[in-house]
């Protein structure tokens, strides 16, 4: 039971435990990363996939904290992910106020912007959305949430909507410069991946390239370390298999 309850809070706390696999393989994964993007000057960047399950949420909160604790860098984490919101669970803080309240009444960032027990680590959770989230993120207010966003951090991290069900990540791949794709090995179908990575065509200059996830196995995340096991395909190289 001790041991059970250990690896939950290891699970949800997102790197609070440097010496896990799940810690290990991010923070491999985010230096090979980060390589590429510092050649290219990006610090704006949104996780998604073609569908929900697969996941591209867990990999942005292991990037992020990977960003934070081992490289030291002022790193912001958000919510954009509106319709099913789950980055303030992972770090146990509340979703009151967020990414929608500043969208919908132009709340002010700093007074809904989360602290994490992650050094150099903020969140923006999502907040409860009372409109459409495609109408926020056709708003003004988007650019200039993340204009402000990069000019007080230095790496933003976006959790985006699965392509598929939503045209939210077709809106905001418009505002980001980077984008990371996430497949998940044994569920996202080959078909359903291409289909995402064509609606993404018009800003298919900016993605970075896709992360395939449980490469070992097949058991969800929270069971086995193999989620963790990972093959990263840049832009340039990458094929589906």
């Amino acid at each position: 039971m001790k041991k059970q309850t250990e690896r939950k809070s290891r699970r949800s706390n997102y790197g609070y435990y440097e010496e896990t696999p799940e810690a290990t393989a991010f923070k491999r994964l985010y230096n090979k990363l980060q390589k590429q993007y510092d050649e290219q000057g990006l610090r704006v960047f949104m996780t998604t996939s073609s569908n929900t399950g697969e996941g591209k949420s867990t990999t942005t909160a292991f990037l992020a904290t990977a960003s934070a604790r081992y490289r030291q860098t002022d790193t912001v984490l958000v919510d954009c992910d509106l319709r099913r919101p789950v980055v303030h669970k992972f770090y146990s803080l509340p979703n009151e106020g967020g990414v929608a309240d500043i969208l919908t009444r132009g709340v002010n960032i700093r007074s809904v912007l989360k602290s994490s027990a992650i050094p150099n680590l903020k969140i923006l959770t999502a907040g409860v959305a009372e409109r459409s989230p495609a109408d926020l993120f056709s708003s003004e207010r988007l650019y200039q949430l993340l204009d402000r966003l990069r000019a007080a951090f230095q790496i933003v991290l976006i959790d985006a909507p699965p392509i598929i069900p939503v045209s939210d990540s077709l809106l905001l791949s418009n505002v980001v410069e980077g984008i990371l794709f996430v497949c998940k090995a044994g569920v996202t179908q080959k078909r359903v991946a291409q289909h995402a990575l064509e609606l993404l065509e018009d800003n298919r200059k900016k993605l970075l390239g896709v992360i395939i996830n449980n490469m070992k196995g097949l058991l969800p995340y929270y069971y086995d370390y193999r989620y963790y096991d990972y093959k990263y395909y840049s832009h340039a190289n990458y094929e589906l298999e």
